[in-house]
């Protein structure tokens, strides 16, 4: 049994014209690779984090031939929201629709905690700051306050399912949480200062992978698993 992480699939099978194709020759086929980098490394005893941006769809019943392509695929896929899954709406109503339509393997992560292969995983979607000036205008302001009230809720929530420690805690967030130049940390901080052993993040495609901070921040091990970044194959991470 393993852990894999992979964000950012922008499935466009519920939509075909959102394919990520337009983009460039980088994202050529790039649902095949997905399937095939996916098929060839997973099994079906291993657990898969996506950390948002899944599905093109606007609503979730327009989403379904893309989590059907999802719930087809080999492990159990635990799914946390990003800034372009327009489909996202309450837990509840997102449950129903998964067991309507039978994709059992497929569960939410919202500032709950979920278990996985003797870890302790918790998500949210975060915010992108890359320095304290950019979360000044009100619309970022509340937002960032926001998701700072959700990262810490995760971080309470995996201390609070096991005060002594003895499982690795596994935060997955949509939005990098720290960025090369490490020039605003504040999330980054209060995910390593709350314990977290790995952060697992996406978001960051093209000339914006040289954003990305990858290894040991103050004890916490930040990983970048955007689809593009990771040339569409799952990361194992534990």
């Amino acid at each position: 049994m393993a852990i894999y992480a992979l964000a950012d699939l922008h499935l466009s099978l519920s939509i075909p014209d959102k394919s990520m194709e337009v983009f460039g020759s980088s994202w050529g086929d790039y649902i095949l690779r997905v399937r095939e980098n996916w098929e060839n490394m997973v099994t079906a005893s291993d657990t898969v984090l996506i950390p948002g941006d899944i599905s093109w769809a606007t609503y979730i019943d327009q989403a379904e031939e893309d989590f059907r392509f999802l719930s087809e695929l080999p492990g159990r896929k635990l799914l946390c929201r990003g800034n372009h899954d327009y489909w996202w709406t309450t837990i509840k109503k997102m449950e129903e629709f998964f067991a309507e339509k039978g994709f059992t393997n497929i569960e939410l992560v919202r500032t709950n905690v979920v278990e996985a292969d003797g870890c302790l995983i918790s998500g949210t979607r975060g915010w992108m700051i890359e320095s304290k000036e950019s979360i000044e205008g009100s619309d970022n302001k509340k937002i960032y306050e926001r998701e700072r009230l959700r990262i810490k809720m995760c971080v309470d929530m995996l201390a609070e399912a096991d005060p002594e420690h003895t499982k690795k805690r596994i935060l997955m967030i949509h939005y990098p949480p720290v960025t090369a130049n490490r020039g605003f940390t504040e999330y980054a901080d209060m995910i390593a200062g709350g314990g977290v052993d790995i952060c697992v993040y996406g978001h960051l495609h093209g000339t914006a992978h040289r954003k990305a901070f990858e290894g040991d921040y103050n004890g916490t091990r930040f990983i970048c698993a955007a689809a593009d970044y990771v040339n569409f194959k799952p990361v194992r991470i534990v």
